[in-house]
């Protein structure tokens, strides 16, 4: 088949994808319909009703005050339930409440748990890096209260854009000799994939094992089927994480896998915001200049990320045998300390993603730098970005110029206001979208698949390497000045003065911030 037959199977097989999602989603609206309009029905009987709504209040929403979910989910759902008194109360029965995932929760959570078993637990590491840096040495011991260890003889090296980042993958791709592990939320279809998965064919056929999963929602009309089809037919091992059709009816869709992790040998791990996609390479540029940024291991933590991968893959339906993946001992010259974690829904209350943000920002004596393409915090993370602005510690965010979602940009203006405030320092990156995640003080810092979203701290499956000291430090600081350098800074006035228009809407947009 050339490439031309290739590319219309393709796109025969983009509009099967979009018919699925379709009918998905009008299944959700039938849902939603079916709620509403029996609700509708029921104020008929107004009198009747209106004790039972005050008895359905007390058994629902009084429960849900007392759990120890996030601020901002409960006020989301209160708000709901006051807006639509009866439809609100049917919506977080039927979709709100943790109970409904608790299953699949609890699977995934058992076969994370069972990957974690394996980690390294060492806590000498832990005392060695505490009686070199205390506040350090407190990071390290929460994670590995989390089953995340610290490593140490790791290599760290840090791409500032996509095109070094897909260049240097590329190349550890062709040394594999025994095992590869892919995971992204998003595999694309487009060059990039092509050369990678001639590669990959090639490897196949030398008796190298290639595991690759990616989100079903992540993916959607960027994977064909046909793709897929291809690739299992040809002896990959595929896993697509939670299809939305098993899980519309629950809004189990929300919940995520925006993990991007591939490792090959156990020799080479790489993570960070890339996906697998043309654009991140700039290849297409529907967005102006794509800057991500991504982190390539070598050594010892290569194994904390690889037995997230597996943790994953195995909640995901397959069945990876650690053992039969070893990672021989390699000597680092100049390694360093690393601490790679995951965090998910499925850990609830535990919230490790967040918590790291938390410490880093709490910590630093004299800078925080972040990069997020999206701005969607709670009040306890702008609290503590104010609290240490006004303490003295400089305090800068970088947020994308162009957005790739003009909704989830309002949403991500709206929280300027009180940042700017309280003396945080905001800028666009003026080139175009900005898709890096990472946080630094001026000690450490974390790099992975995070965004300071209500969906990356709540509701997606993510994961990030904490960098206590090394060499790598300096190159993540040199990167974010460069971006400051090409970045306008937004001023508190000007926030102000936006129009009124937007300030309605994304007023509008913050009550269901919980939902982007």
């Amino acid at each position: 088949m050339n490439r031309r037959e290739k590319r219309k199977q393709r796109e025969y097989s983009y509009v099967k994808t979009f018919m699925r999602f379709s009918l998905i989603f009008l299944l959700f609206l039938v849902d939603l319909a079916i709620i509403l309009v029996g609700s509708y029905v029921l104020n008929q009987y107004t009198v009747y009703l209106y004790a039972f709504i005050e008895l359905l209040s007390i058994i629902v929403m009084i429960p849900l005050i007392a759990s120890d979910r996030n601020a901002a989910y409960k006020l989301y759902w209160l708000g709901v339930a006051l807006v639509l008194p009866i439809a609100g109360h049917a919506m977080y029965l039927f979709w709100g409440r943790s109970v409904i995932n608790r299953k699949a929760h609890r699977e995934i959570q058992r076969a994370i748990d069972k990957a974690n078993e394996c980690q390294i637990m060492n806590p000498e590491l832990i005392t060695k890096l505490s009686d070199e840096d205390a506040d350090k040495g407190k990071i390290a011991k929460y994670l590995y209260n989390q089953q995340y260890p610290l490593y140490e003889n790791t290599a760290v090296t840090y791409f500032e854009v996509g095109e070094r980042f897909f260049e240097d993958v590329e190349e550890k791709l062709k040394l594999a000799e025994k095992y590869i592990f892919i995971s992204f939320f998003i595999i694309a279809d487009g060059s990039i994939w092509e050369r990678y998965t001639e590669i990959l064919e090639e490897k196949l056929s030398q008796g190298v094992k290639i595991y690759i999963m990616f989100d079903d929602t992540g993916s959607f009309m960027q994977m064909s089927d046909t793709s897929i089809k291809e690739l299992k037919k040809k002896g990959f091992h595929v896993l697509i994480f939670n299809p939305v059709e098993k899980s519309y009816h629950r809004l189990f869709f929300n919940y995520r896998n925006h993990q991007k992790i591939l490792v090959v040998d156990g020799k080479y791990a790489y993570t960070g915001g890339i996906n697998i996609s043309d654009r991140y390479a700039n290849i297409i540029s529907p967005y102006g200049h794509w800057k991500d940024t991504g982190l390539r291991l070598e050594g010892d933590a290569i194994y904390g990320l690889q037995l997230i991968f597996i943790g994953m893959w195995n909640a995901s339906g397959g069945d990876i045998h650690i053992d039969d993946f070893p990672i021989e001992k390699q000597t680092i010259p100049g390694g360093t300390y690393c601490q790679p974690f995951a965090d998910g829904p499925s850990n609830n209350p535990s919230n490790p993603a967040m918590d790291m943000f938390l410490h880093i920002i709490s910590n630093a004596r004299d800078h925080v730098n972040i990069m997020t393409p999206y701005l969607i915090i709670d009040d306890t993370m702008q609290d503590i970005l104010c609290l240490t602005a006004k303490s003295g510690v400089k305090v800068r965010i970088i947020t994308p110029g162009v957005p790739d979602k003009k909704i989830v940009r309002h949403l991500t203006v709206v929280h300027y206001g009180p940042l700017l405030r309280n003396g945080v320092e905001i800028y666009e990156y003026t080139p175009g979208f900005l898709h890096a995640k990472h946080c630094t003080n001026e000690s450490s810092a974390i790099v992975g698949t995070i965004n300071m979203d209500f969906r990356s701290f709540y509701t997606h499956f993510e994961n990030g390497v904490w960098i206590p000291n090394g060499d790598v430090l300096k190159d993540i600081d040199d990167d974010f000045e460069k971006t400051i350098a090409v970045s306008k800074r937004i001023t508190y006035e000007e926030w102000q003065n936006r129009p009124w228009t937007e300030k309605l809407l994304q007023a509008f947009l913050y009550f269901f911030k919980c939902h982007f």
